[in-house]
C-alpha cells in the first residue's frame, strides 16, 4: 500500500512531505559523502547484534539524530501502517520533553495530530520502504533543531539512511526476532546447538552471567562441557531421542560448572523446534528457586568476608572456597579447582619450602590428621614470605570441616610496635595521657549535656510563654467585655463568655497538669494506683467531656469488645484516652468525624483512635513520643509536645504499648494495648526485722 501525500504546512511549522519532493537529488552509494557512510555502516553494527528489535532502533535513532551535518533534533519517531483501519500506529520513539508523541496518527491529516507549543522547527516527514520499489510500512518523523530546512542532497540521504532502518524493521519484525527477544529475556540458561556437532550457535545473557563465560567463549563449546563428569558421547546417548524425532523434548538433572570452577544443579530441558527449513535444537537450563537464592547468598557472604574460606566434605575434597583463600594461601586457583584434594594443597606447600625443611610426606601426613579429626582447632603460622595468618577449623555435620585463613600482619606488627613503645615510655606518661583524655571526654560531654539543657529551657519557655498567654487573652478579652456590659448582660452572653473562659481556665489547668506529670515522669516518682475498673466508662466518659468542648465533632465509638474491666490506674489511664481524643479534634479542624475502636486479643484490651486530620509526615513519626517534639504539620495549632510523651510512658508503666500509623494529609491513628491483667509488679525484697518503732515509721513515712 502506497500513500501520495502533499506539503502540509501548520502555522509556522513546516512538515516536510517526502514522498513527492521532486528537488531531491538522486543518490547512490558511490556518491555518498564519508559520514554518511560511517552512519550507514553504524547502523549496519547495530542490526547485526543480537539485541531486542527496540534496543537497536533506539541506537538506530540514536546514530541518525546525531549525524551533526543533518543538524536534527533528539526527538524522533517510527510510525507503522496499519491496514485494517488505515492509519499509523506508533511502534518506537525517542523521549521529548516538548512534545507528547500520538499513539495514532493519520498522515493525511497530519498537522492536526501534533498539538500546537511543539516548537518553530522543521518536522520531516520520512517513508519507511526497504527500497525505492518496496511497498511502503510506514513513516519516521524527524524534528529539526531550527526552521530552515536541508537541502536536496542532505534529504536523499535522510530519506536512504530510514531505508535501511525499514529493512532492519522488515527483517527482524517478524517471529524470529521475537524469538530472540524472548532468549535474551529470560532469566534461565539458553544455548541453542548444532544437532551433529553438538557445538553452541548461539546463547543468551544469563548464560553467561550464570556460568562466568563470555558468548564468544561459550560459542566454542558444547553443552556437555559444561555439565560435571558428562562426556560429549554421553550427552549425545542422554538425548538421542530428541535428536532422533521420536520426542520433542527431554528433561535431566546435571550440575554445570562455572568459569571459576564453582558448581551449581540445574534442571534441563532440550527441546526439539520445528522449523520451515531446519529444526532447531535448544538446551533450558533451570535453576531452582531454593538454589538461585541460596547460592547467590552464600557467594554474597564469601564476597563480604575479607579471610580466606574453603569448606571441605568428609573425603577432604575442596567443595568451595572464595579467591580470597587463595590469594592468602598463595596458590593458583586453576591448580586447585573445587573438587581438589586437600592433601595435593598441603604437599604443594610443603615441597616449595613453606614448612621449612624435613620430610614432606610426614608434614603432610600430620596436618591431614589433624584435619580430619574432626575437632575444631586454632594456631598461627608465619610464612616464609613474612605474612602471618590464623588458621582454623571447624568441623561439619556430614564430617567435612570449614578452614578460615585471617591476614593478621598488621595485627602482630602493631602488638610488636605497642610492646617496644611501652618499653620506651615511662608508666606516670601513661597515667597521665590516660587521665587527659578522660578529664577531656568528661568536659565535652558536660559541655554538650548543658547545650541540650539550655536549648531545651529555650524551647519550653518559649513554647510555655506562647500556650499560657492565649488562655489569658481569652479570659482578659471575655472579663473587659462582661465589664463594658455592666448591667446589660442577658443570659445567652453571660453564658458565651463564662464557657469561654472555663474553657480557657481547663485549657491552662491542663497545661499544668501536663507540665506536672511530666515532672514526676522525669524523677521516676510516679505510682499506680490500680484498681479494677471499665475501661469503656472511662472512653464514654471521656467523650462526654470533649464534647462540651468540640461541639462541632462526631464521634463515632464501637467499644462492645472491650473486656468488662482492667486493672488499671483509673486516672492516669483516663489522661491518656483524654489525650488522644484532644489531639484527634485538634489536629483535625476540618474533618468532624472521630472514630474510636477498642477490643480485646491475646489478654490485652486494644483501644485505637483515628482522625481524617492533617497526618504526620513519615520521617516525624519515630519521633512522636519524644518530649517537646512537635510535627511539622502541627504548624500554627496550639500544643506543648509533652502530651504523647506522657501518654507513653503511662502505657508503659501500665506493660503495655502505643503505635502510630498516618501520613501527611491522610489523618493518623493511635492504637495502644494494655494487659487485661494489670501491669506485673515486682515485689520488693523483705526488709529486715528491727525492735526500732522510730525506724519503722520514718521508713513507712
Amino acid at each position: 500500500m502506497r500513500r501520495r501525500l502533499n506539503r502540509i504546512r501548520y502555522g509556522d511549522n513546516t512538515i516536510v512531505d517526502l514522498w513527492e519532493t521532486k528537488a531531491m537529488q538522486t543518490m547512490t552509494w558511490n556518491t555518498l559523502p564519508s559520514w554518511a557512510h560511517l552512519a550507514c555502516r553504524d547502523i549496519l553494527r547495530a542490526a547485526t547484534s543480537n539485541r531486542r528489535l527496540g534496543d537497536i532502533l533506539s541506537e538506530c535513532l540514536e546514530i541518525v539524530t546525531g549525524i551533526a551535518e543533518l543538524d536534527l533534533g533528539q526527538s524522533a519517531a517510527l510510525y507503522m501502517i496499519d491496514c485494517a483501519n488505515h492509519t499509523h500506529r506508533l511502534l518506537h520513539h525517542r523521549h521529548s520533553e516538548e512534545l507528547a508523541y500520538p499513539i495514532e496518527i493519520d498522515p493525511s491529516s497530519m498537522a492536526e495530530s501534533f498539538p500546537r507549543g511543539w516548537g518553530r522547527a522543521c518536522l520531516y516527514q520520512m517513508p519507511l520502504a526497504a527500497g525505492d520499489d518496496e511497498a511502503l510500512i510506514g513513516t519516521a518523523l524527524l524534528f529539526g533543531r531550527t526552521g530552515k530546512r536541508m537541502n536536496s542532497e542532505k534529504l536523499s540521504i535522510l530519506r536512504l539512511l530510514c531505508q535501511e532502518i525499514a529493512r532492519i524493521i522488515v527483517h527482524r519484525g517478524g517471529a524470529a526476532a521475537s524469538l530472540i527477544d524472548m532468549v535474551e529475556l529470560s532469566t534461565d540458561e539458553i544455548y541453542i546447538f548444532d544437532a551433529h556437532s553438538l557445538a553452541i550457535v548461539r546463547t543468551n545473557a544469563t548464560a553467561s552471567i550464570r556460568t562466568g563465560h563470555p558468548a564468544s567463549h561459550l560459542c566454542r563449546l558444547t553443552p556437555a562441557a559444561l555439565k560435571v563428569d558428562m562426556s560429549e558421547a554421553a550427552y549425545r546417548d542422554l538425548i538421542g531421542s530428541v535428536l532422533s524425532g521420536q520426542c520433542s523434548n527431554i528433561s535431566f538433572d546435571a550440575c554445570h560448572r562455572r568459569r571459576n570452577g564453582t558448581l551449581y544443579p540445574v534442571k534441563v530441558h532440550v527441546w526439539r523446534i520445528r522449523g520451515e527449513d531446519q529444526d532447531l535444537f535448544a538446551e533450558v537450563a533451570v535453576a531452582t528457586a531454593d538454589q538461585r537464592k541460596a547460592f547467590g547468598l552464600l557467594e554474597q557472604v564469601f564476597d563480604a568476608i575479607p579471610g580466606g574460606i574453603g569448606v571441605f566434605d568428609n573425603r577432604s575434597r575442596l567443595l568451595m572456597a572464595n579467591r580470597r583463600l587463595y590469594d592468602l594461601m598463595n596458590i593458583p586457583p586453576e591448580l586447585f579447582p573445587p573438587g581438589s584434594r586437600f592433601e595435593d594443597i598441603l604437599r604443594y606447600n610443603a615441597e616449595r619450602g613453606e614448612w621449612g625443611d624435613g620430610d614432606y610426606e610426614s608434614m603432610v601426613r600430620e596436618r591431614l590428621d589433624q584435619a580430619q579429626l574432626g575437632l575444631p582447632y586454632s594456631f598461627e603460622r608465619e610464612r616464609a614470605s613474612g605474612k602471618v595468618l590464623t588458621v582454623r577449623s571447624e568441623p561439619l555435620s556430614n564430617g567435612g570441616y570449614v578452614l578460615s585463613y585471617t591476614d593478621i600482619t598488621l595485627r602482630k606488627r602493631a602488638e610488636k610496635e605497642l610492646i617496644r613503645n611501652r618499653d620506651e615510655l615511662e608508666a606516670t606518661v601513661h597515667q597521665r595521657t590516660a587521665e587527659i583524655a578522660a578529664q577531656a571526654a568528661a568536659l565535652e560531654e558536660a559541655l554538650q549535656q548543658e547545650k541540650n539543657i539550655n536549648a531545651m529551657q529555650r524551647q519550653f519557655v518559649a513554647m510555655t510563654s506562647h500556650e499560657f498567654r492565649t488562655p489569658l487573652a481569652i479570659i482578659d478579652g471575655a472579663a473587659q467585655r462582661l465589664m463594658r456590659k455592666k448591667g446589660d448582660v442577658d443570659a445567652a452572653f453571660l453564658a458565651e463568655k463564662t464557657h469561654q473562659i472555663r474553657g480557657a481556665v481547663a485549657r491552662m489547668v491542663d497545661l499544668m497538669e501536663s507540665f506536672l506529670s511530666a515532672g514526676r515522669m522525669d524523677t521516676g516518682r510516679v505510682e499506680l494506683s490500680l484498681v479494677d475498673c471499665s475501661i469503656r466508662k472511662l472512653i464514654e466518659q471521656s467523650i462526654t467531656r470533649q464534647k462540651i468542648f468540640s461541639q462541632n465533632h462526631r464521634f463515632d465509638n464501637d467499644l462492645s469488645d472491650l473486656p468488662a474491666v482492667i486493672r488499671c490506674d483509673a486516672l492516669a489511664l483516663s489522661q491518656v484516652i483524654t489525650n488522644l481524643l484532644s489531639n484527634a479534634v485538634k489536629y483535625a479542624p476540618r474533618a468532624p468525624d472521630i472514630k474510636v475502636r477498642g477490643w480485646q486479643e491475646d489478654g490485652f484490651a486494644v483501644v485505637s483512635v483515628k482522625d481524617n486530620g492533617v497526618g504526620i509526615d513519615a520521617e516525624d513519626i519515630p519521633k512522636m513520643f519524644q518530649p517537646y517534639f512537635r510535627a511539622r504539620t502541627s504548624t500554627g495549632i496550639a500544643g506543648t509536645g509533652i502530651g504523647l510523651s506522657l501518654v507513653k510512658q503511662v502505657v508503659t508503666l501500665h506493660g503495655g504499648e502505643i503505635r502510630v500509623d498516618s501520613s501527611r494529609g491522610q489523618g493518623t491513628v493511635f492504637t495502644f494495648r494494655l494487659p487485661i491483667a494489670g501491669p506485673r509488679i515486682e515485689t520488693p525484697p523483705p526488709q529486715p526485722e528491727t525492735d526500732d518503732e522510730g525506724a519503722r515509721e520514718a521508713s513507712a513515712a
